[in-house]
């Protein structure tokens, strides 16, 4: 049943209230693997630039095209790595990063 409406969502715009939108998959998302550096409440950012912030729904889609590169394309955030491949092939779909797994 999940994949069946995740590949609905697919290419589609996704709905706040879906599966896969923001409130239920990627707040959490966001949350996991970003907002340690990336919060315009955190007080030690680690190279962090100001301004790029995840704390939002908007902020994330507004750097949506950076978010693609950086963390499907090439792989270099977060530092270190860690992002299991479930999660990458789940926010290619939240963010249509048009992003091809190998």
């Amino acid at each position: 049943m999940m994949w069946i409406l995740l590949w609905a969502c697919a290419d589609t715009e996704i709905e706040q209230d879906s599966a896969l939108g923001w409130d239920a998959w990627a707040d959490g998302f966001f949350s996991t693997y970003c907002r340690s550096c990336h919060s315009a409440d955190t007080p030690d950012r680690r190279g962090a630039p100001s301004g790029v912030d995840f704390g939002t729904q908007g902020e994330v889609e507004a750097l949506r095209e950076s978010i693609c590169r950086v963390v499907l394309d090439e792989e270099t955030m977060p530092v270190g790595g860690g992002v299991v491949e479930e999660d990458r092939w789940l926010l290619d779909r939240y963010l249509g990063c048009d992003w091809e797994t190998e």
